[in-house]
């Protein structure tokens, strides 16, 4: 399996798993744009990777976009879930790939001039081993 397809499907399962983040979004956690999805919700909206082998295993870098889409114009209900999204992240361990780290690399907010709902994008790097 690929190394983003092991880590996507470890982060969402554990975001789903998080208490907290369902208390705010229900069942909203996607790991693909979802097509009329009723906010508020996460999503992950870009995942890249980068060949890091070192010389004992093949190694990866991940860098992921999560877009946390809230439904309410003030940016707190949007960093709610920005907040869980990093503290589940920080602690996740994958299965069949090894997360050797992870870091909260930047979070960004904006009220879409659409909907007037806030959004936050959490920025995360994951370095693993496959």
């Amino acid at each position: 399996m690929h190394p983003i397809s092991l880590l996507q499907g470890a982060l969402v399962a554990a975001l789903k798993g998080d208490v907290s983040l369902a208390a705010i979004v229900g069942d909203g956690v996607f790991d693909a744009p979802p097509r009329g999805a009723v906010a508020p919700y996460v999503v992950i909206a870009r995942h890249d990777v980068l060949q890091r082998d070192g010389d004992e295993a093949p190694g990866q870098e991940h860098r992921v976009l999560i877009h946390c889409r809230g439904d309410q114009p003030s940016r707190k209900r949007a960093l709610d879930m920005a907040v869980r999204v990093v503290a589940v992240a920080l602690g996740l361990s994958a299965g069949g790939i090894v997360v050797t780290h992870c870091e909260h690399v930047r979070t960004d907010t904006v009220i879409d001039r659409d909907t007037g709902h806030a959004k936050a994008a959490v920025t995360l790097r994951f370095l693993s081993e496959s």
